[in-house]
């Protein structure tokens, strides 16, 4: 799948869940849907830095949007702690969330806080295709 077709993917289960649609959140996430999609012509290393963030910004704001709406509590306002929220409410099994958590929140927390550490095209593809297959898994499964 192209990344501009993945982008629309993500665009149309952000819209379809009601949600995510009847948040305030819901415009702060498809804005970062835009942004994501304008940073993907940019083919150089700035590019897939700026693809990873605006990918996990998705990712992060989609997830509290959902757990706040289950009315599920979070001490922590993380990526991660979302995750380990989903997977105490089995939304999530323990293995999805160790790879999770491996594979999107371990590389985003990589490229965030270490100086000079770039990503290359395809592992920003890879951290968008796995974002999409995380954000899928959720929404199936939370309704």
């Amino acid at each position: 799948m192209t990344r501009r077709k993945r982008i629309d993917t993500l665009r149309l289960l952000v819209k379809g869940n009601g949600l995510i649609a009847g948040s305030t959140k819901s415009q702060t996430i498809e804005g970062e849907l835009r942004r994501l999609d304008a940073v993907q012509r940019r083919r150089n290393a700035d590019g897939w830095l700026l693809s990873v963030l605006h990918t996990t910004r998705v990712l992060d704001t989609t997830l509290a949007v959902l757990i706040k709406a289950k009315g599920w509590p979070t001490t922590k306002f993380s990526l991660g702690s979302y995750l380990v929220e989903l997977d105490k409410r089995s939304v999530l099994t323990s293995r999805e969330q160790s790879s999770y958590q491996r594979r999107i929140v371990k590389k985003r927390n990589k490229y965030m806080h270490e100086a000079g550490a770039m990503p290359h095209g395809l592992e920003s593809d890879r951290i968008l295709t796995d974002m999409q297959e995380c954000l899928e898994q959720v929404l199936r499964r939370i309704g």
